[in-house]
């Protein structure tokens, strides 16, 4: 608004330097002008209002949330009706280069610094004054109702029972056990209805067995009938065994437990983008991936205590409350106080579980074999539940040491493999087994002894 004033002014005043003739009448019409350029630049000054919508892409675009909280004091203060309490230059000085401001002597700027610890806010250089206007537009914006359905909370969900499945089981228990009794009922009233007839009931000497096979089948001799049918029970009943051993037992593919906090990776590796090794820290450097210390947690969530887009009305989300729970944080103290001495340990439930005598490396698989965490863990940034992807047998784990191929020549970890398979292909040129069945040279993991059962079993 100023800006505009200032501009008309000067105008003004070259118009008036330029017209020498009139001189006298000008300077005797000059606080007339200087009236109505004053009441023009308000008049526009006050039709200049920010945009909300705008201000609102702004604070997102330059993730404001991982610092402040619209109406609750955390790493930085409450910004909402921040526009109230500050003048809008002053304003622009300080989102824009807070530091210049505290150099400058600025006795506000500075009280915020003492106020929180000496902690500096990042420059936004990149936001223009006129953002500035349509961010603090946003800010100044009335706190919305809570939404009526939202989950209070602190209520845990009802417990999910499986007590449809028991009793549709005692049903169908029930139902054959009412067939057999009314099939003994029809029996004996047949039999009571022929004695009171003098009648004499047919009898059988056919078994249940015989009764039900085919009159081919029946006439056999009972041995013979009685081991035909035996074997093949054996061998259904030994297929079905074998085959549920071998895709069963010990396979946990599809497991997806409830853990104790409902962390999602669809949120943070998929939405978000933050990249699985920001919290897996020992992917690269060990043989455990590591799971992530609360410790983590807190870089971001110690500014970020909800969803931008939470409209609950809740000020912590009960999941991120779960961490503070964890660490006995708390927020609304400063200092050393913020932390107290009754943190408890997160009992996270493990998905991923191979026995006892297979080993696994992960920084051999991630670091020198360059593998992507989705090769074994499936399309783990669109999963908001976590579950075991891969069956994680010995058989998947050959098929993949036979087909995935080596990047030796880029590798200095495969220095000694490169030059031997150089060797084995100059010696034997297409009969070299480097050679795929393309014709094009593939160096996998089982022609480095990948497929020795030293390499995985203790």
């Amino acid at each position: 608004m100023y800006k505009i004033f200032y501009l008309l002014l000067t105008c003004f005043y070259i118009c008036s330097a330029k017209n020498s003739l009139h001189s006298s009448m000008i300077r005797h019409f000059k606080p007339l002008v200087f009236s109505a350029i004053l009441a023009i630049t308000l008049s526009l000054g006050a039709e200049t209002k920010g945009n909300a919508d705008e201000g609102k892409k702004i604070y997102e675009a330059n993730n404001c949330g991982s610092c402040h909280n619209l109406d609750k004091k955390v790493v930085g203060p409450a910004l909402r009706g921040v526009g109230k309490r500050r003048d809008i230059a002053w304003l622009t000085k300080w989102i824009r280069n807070n530091q210049a401001l505290i150099k400058s002597g600025d006795a506000d700027a500075n009280a915020l610094l003492k106020e929180y610890g000496g902690a500096q806010m990042s420059t936004f250089e990149n936001i223009t004054p006129a953002q500035v206007v349509d961010l603090v537009a946003y800010l100044d914006l009335p706190k919305p109702p809570p939404t009526g359905g939202a989950k209070k909370p602190g209520v845990p969900e009802p417990p999910k029972s499986d007590n449809t499945l028991y009793i549709l089981l005692a049903l169908i228990g029930i139902f054959l056990v009412l067939l057999l009794i009314l099939n003994k009922v029809k029996n004996t009233l047949r039999k009571l209805n022929a004695e009171a007839a003098g009648e004499e009931l047919a009898s059988s000497n056919k078994n249940w067995l015989q009764r039900l096979l085919p009159a081919r089948l029946a006439n056999m001799n009972q041995v013979v009938l009685a081991l035909f049918s035996f074997a093949i029970v054996v061998i259904l009943g030994g297929g079905y065994l074998y085959s549920f051993g071998i895709t069963e037992v010990g396979v946990q593919k599809g497991y997806a437990p409830k853990q104790p906090i409902a962390y999602s990776h669809k949120l943070h590796a998929g939405d978000l983008k933050i990249d699985c090794k920001y919290c897996h820290i020992g992917v690269e450097e060990s043989k455990s991936a590591t799971i992530p210390s609360a410790n983590i947690c807190m870089n971001c969530h110690k500014g970020i205590q909800k969803r931008q887009d939470d409209e609950s009305g809740v000020d912590i989300s009960p999941e991120i409350q779960k961490i503070y729970t964890a660490l006995d944080y708390h927020p609304e103290k400063s200092g050393a106080e913020q932390f107290g001495s009754n943190g408890k340990p997160i009992q996270w439930i493990r998905i991923h579980n191979l026995p006892d005598h297979a080993y696994f490396n992960h920084s051999q698989h991630v670091k020198v074999g360059k593998l992507q965490c989705q090769t074994c863990h499936g399309p783990i940034e669109k999963m908001e539940v976590v579950q075991q992807w891969s069956t994680l047998q010995m058989g998947w784990c050959i098929e993949c040491h036979r087909n995935t191929g080596i990047d030796v020549a880029n590798n200095n970890y495969y220095l000694a493999l490169h030059e031997k398979a150089s060797k084995d292909m100059k010696e034997n040129k297409s009969r070299s087994k480097y050679f795929g069945p393309d014709g094009k040279v593939k160096v996998t993991v089982a022609l480095n002894g990948g497929l020795e059962c030293s390499k995985c079993h203790y």
